[in-house]
């Protein structure tokens, strides 16, 4: 049923099909079209059948509309019609069976294939953005986050706060106990970032041992939240035998920065001014009153 649903593992993939037109949209041309199938249908001699045709509305719900009650709602329409025009064209009864249950086979077929096509279409397009150990967005899926907080703040104002982690003593780590320790302790870190971060925020793998935040419309000093981070980060590696520590460098935007990379940028030297004042902490740079 995965393919007729369209659902997605919980908390694993990231949507990136949100820039679509509605769902009533699509329901709505799909209905014409099927419409306008009817229409032609009923003018034109019984021996001339467009029954064929109605699969093609039928496929573009199914394939962009993340519902199953939409498609299920067009299918239901599609077969009324179908079974109108039979009675209008006053066909023989052993030829309506035939002539029903076989477009009718043919819709469902149809509408099983369009939303098998659309979870595969999904999965490909999440699993191209998803770093696959820690389930985080990946360096370009992050970076495409940023700059669309960069476009939306130059749109409309307001302000967003990076925060750029990256963990101390990884290496150590790998080199004394193996890449099975440093890869569980990129998990325990990915884990620990989801519990103390907003549902707004995003969050990324942006290198080996470095991770990215993005909080929009945060304008605060987030040094505290920051600190609880670097804390909880510590204590649950060390749980497990896998201990590393993190130092975070948080930067915050009144203005639009250049791109996402000059954002980076920004923020991974806030980042190395905290490994330099001792590591396993964390250190903002307020408000840019620069311009941009």
């Amino acid at each position: 049923m995965e393919f007729l649903n369209g659902r997605q593992p919980a908390g694993k993939l990231i949507r990136f099909d949100r820039y679509r037109p509605s769902q009533l949209l699509i329901c709505a041309a799909s209905a014409a079209g099927a419409a306008a199938i009817f229409a032609a249908d009923l003018v034109l001699p019984a021996d001339i059948r467009l029954h064929g045709l109605y699969v093609f509305p039928l496929a573009l719900v199914g394939r962009y509309c993340a519902q199953l009650r939409w498609s299920l709602a067009v299918l239901a329409l599609m077969t009324a019609l179908q079974v109108t025009a039979f009675r209008h064209q006053a066909v023989i009864a052993p030829s309506v069976i035939s002539d029903v249950l076989v477009p009718f086979a043919t819709s469902v077929l149809t509408l099983f294939l369009a939303r098998a096509w659309r979870t595969s279409y999904l999965t490909a397009v999440n699993q191209a953005a998803t770093d696959p150990l820690t389930e985080l967005r990946n360096r370009r899926a992050f970076v495409a986050g940023i700059d669309a907080e960069i476009a939306r703040q130059k749109r409309h104002g307001g302000s967003f706060t990076l925060a750029v982690l990256d963990l101390d003593g990884f290496k150590a780590l790998n080199d004394s106990k193996g890449h099975r320790a440093g890869d569980e302790a990129l998990k325990l870190v990915a884990d620990t970032l989801r519990r103390y971060t907003r549902k707004s925020d995003s969050l990324g793998r942006i290198g080996g041992d470095e991770f990215g935040i993005l909080m929009p419309n945060t304008a605060v000093d987030c040094t505290p939240v920051l600190q609880e981070l670097c804390a909880a980060i510590a204590r649950s590696t060390a749980a497990v035998d896998c201990a590393v520590t993190t130092s975070i460098g948080c930067k915050t935007f009144g203005l639009p920065p250049e791109n996402a990379v000059d954002a980076l940028e920004q923020a991974d030297r806030v980042m190395y001014e905290a490994k330099l004042s001792g590591k396993n902490r964390a250190e903002h740079a307020g408000r840019d009153s620069r311009a941009a």
